[in-house]
């Protein structure tokens, strides 16, 4: 059972937190190995949305035709497993950053309130609140369009909400341990404001009351950075033997699901 975390110290109204360590987090990050069944999956899934078959991909004339700079299906499988272990190099990337923060968050002395747990989700139901008005729908409508179930939406939205809420935390504890802080400025890389715009997002946050909102952003972002950056990473390259059992684990989900929407009528399911 877990150990339950004090509430952090409240000064002004904000809360204060602490971290155990800030010193640099040590992970190791997989990067996946490119089997020729992904290749092949991949190939023919290219071919199929170019309106081709598996019959098309040995036909050279046809491969030359519908992508360009491709002079045949050789040189399409080719491009395809570059492409793939580009998007390999990316996931373990993001990995690293997801291992870092997860990391950083276990190392909060104290829990976050239940107050703050609660505004946060707030803004992001907000948020999901704005896209379905986007779209021209209610909530609920939208998140049917999307394949997802009221019930569904509270849990990871509860979750999500825990987590976001949890890193600020984190973040707010290490920019304080480190002195960290932001000038207006380095909004265009903390916040992606472009230049241009810089002085009247600024304007305008400080005129509509959120310029406090946006310049703790800016700094989590900031800590953020820091954090993966001096992270201490190992990579480790996913042997042949581990990427086949990776993906039947895969194949063996995606069959569950399809089996298990043939049996229940085709019943929403959270994407």
């Amino acid at each position: 059972m877990p150990i339950q975390k004090p509430a952090p110290l409240m000064i002004d109204g904000r809360a204060h937190y602490t971290l155990s360590s800030v010193e640099p987090i040590k992970i190791e990050v997989t990067v996946p190995f490119v089997t020729d069944e992904e290749i092949d999956f991949a190939a023919a899934s290219i071919v199929r949305q170019a309106g081709g078959t598996a019959d098309d991909l040995q036909d050279d004339a046809w491969v030359s035709e519908h992508f360009q700079g491709i002079e045949d299906g050789s040189q399409l499988l080719s491009a395809v497993r570059l492409q793939l272990r580009q998007m390999g190099i990316r996931s373990a990337e993001e990995s690293k950053t997801k291992k870092c923060l997860d990391i950083l968050v276990s190392r909060l002395n104290q829990s976050v309130p239940a107050a703050d747990i609660a505004e946060t989700r707030e803004a992001l139901e907000a948020e999901i609140a704005q896209q379905a008005q986007a779209a021209g729908l209610g909530v609920d409508a939208f998140l049917m369009q999307n394949g997802v179930s009221r019930a569904q939406f509270e849990e990871s939205i509860n979750e999500q909400a825990r987590d976001e809420a949890e890193l600020a935390a984190a973040l707010d504890a290490f920019a304080f341990v480190r002195k960290l802080s932001v000038d207006d400025s380095e909004f265009t890389h903390y916040l992606s404001v472009p230049e241009k715009d810089l002085e009247q997002f600024i304007d305008q946050a400080r005129h509509q009351g959120f310029y406090g909102e946006i310049r703790d952003a800016a700094l989590r972002n900031k800590a953020m950075e820091t954090v993966v950056s001096e992270c201490v990473c190992n990579y480790k390259h996913e042997s042949k033997e581990e990427a086949a059992s990776r993906i039947k684990q895969l194949t063996d989900v995606l069959d569950a699901a399809s089996a298990g929407e043939k049996s229940d009528g085709g019943g929403l399911k959270l994407v």
